[in-house]
């Protein structure tokens, strides 16, 4: 039976038509007149979704006990009118010539991903912090020949814009979710000494491996550990932030090196450093993440399989 998943429909048309309407209006307003109005349409969302908005709040207490109720919700509202400020910056980077988006999305450690391409290549570990898509749209504006690690929406046409608007400066996509295997896509990438983003902290659908994150056992994609390992290339972590101003920094850390020997024991093991990251950004900027994410839904799971395969924690 062929896989209807991506086919276009007429309400994955009329949900495109909302998105370009959305492109267009942010389109014409001022810069942070479109993140404040992006911001508050998302905040506003949560009287819609309290179901989901309620779990982000739980999330939030279960990764930080000492936080009140009040500190918590508060976080949860910052991560849910970020997603708003997202798209509008989103959209409003995309219009701007290189030299007008430097002033509103930098790069602090560019130079080690230049210094690293077409010598090693290299995988960027990001996450979804504060504006992640910026940073990939920062990389090829500071000449980082990258591809970028990806789901595939389940709509097509707003799967298509996306995929334009993320690679309006050059780049490309590869599809974590696509029907073609992309992991040996990736390590032909990767062998042509390029730099290639991954985010590995949302649930894992798949060949996952169970890592403590925030406390809870969550799974992960081992997809990073595996390429870094299979490759010998380094992974740098990227953090991202906002200044008060509202300018997008990417700081890009120096390089964490994978183990020689690849076993899946180094996978786990070089898995949970990177995970080590997300943690520290979180810990240094609750609000910062995307909480909306059902991230620990498969927690029971998972801790069912390690008491099970007890030599398999880490």
């Amino acid at each position: 039976m062929a896989n209807t998943r991506f086919q276009k429909t007429p309400l994955h048309y009329i949900q495109y038509l909302a998105l370009k309407w959305f492109c267009v209006l942010f389109g014409l307003l001022p810069y942070k007149t479109a993140v404040w109005l992006g911001r508050k349409a998302t905040g506003a969302v949560r009287f819609v979704m309290k179901k989901r908005f309620n779990r982000s709040v739980y999330d939030i207490r279960r990764a930080f006990p000492k936080m009140t109720e009040e500190e918590a919700r508060s976080a949860a509202l910052e991560s849910w009118r970020n997603m708003g400020g997202i798209l509008a910056e989103f959209i409003k980077l995309t219009q701007m010539t290189p030299e007008e988006f430097k002033k509103h999305s930098r790069i602090i450690g560019a130079e080690k991903m230049l210094n690293a391409q077409n010598v090693t290549g290299g995988i960027i570990h990001i996450g979804h912090f504060t504006n992640w898509e910026a940073f990939g749209l920062a990389g090829a504006v500071y000449g980082v020949d990258k591809a970028v690690l990806a789901q595939r929406v389940d709509n097509p046409y707003v799967d298509e814009e996306t995929n334009r608007l993320r690679n309006i400066f050059t780049g490309r996509t590869f599809y974590s979710n696509n029907e073609d295997k992309p992991f040996f896509a990736c390590m032909r990438w990767l062998k042509k000494k390029k730099m290639l983003g991954i985010l590995i902290d949302q649930n894992a659908g798949s060949s996952e491996v169970w890592v403590p994150f925030m406390g809870r056992i969550a799974a992960f994609s081992p997809i990073t550990a595996l390429l870094a390992i299979k490759m010998q290339v380094p992974v740098f972590p990227v953090r991202v932030w906002r200044e008060k101003d509202g300018t997008i920094v990417s700081e890009v850390m120096d390089a964490v090196y994978p183990p020689k020997e690849f076993s899946m024991e180094n996978v786990r093991k070089f898995t949970k450093i990177l995970v080590g990251y997300y943690e520290d950004w979180l810990k240094d900027n609750p609000g910062s993440w995307l909480w909306a994410h059902n991230r620990w839904k498969r927690e029971a799971e998972g801790e069912a399989y390690l008491k099970a395969h007890p030599e398999e924690r880490v």
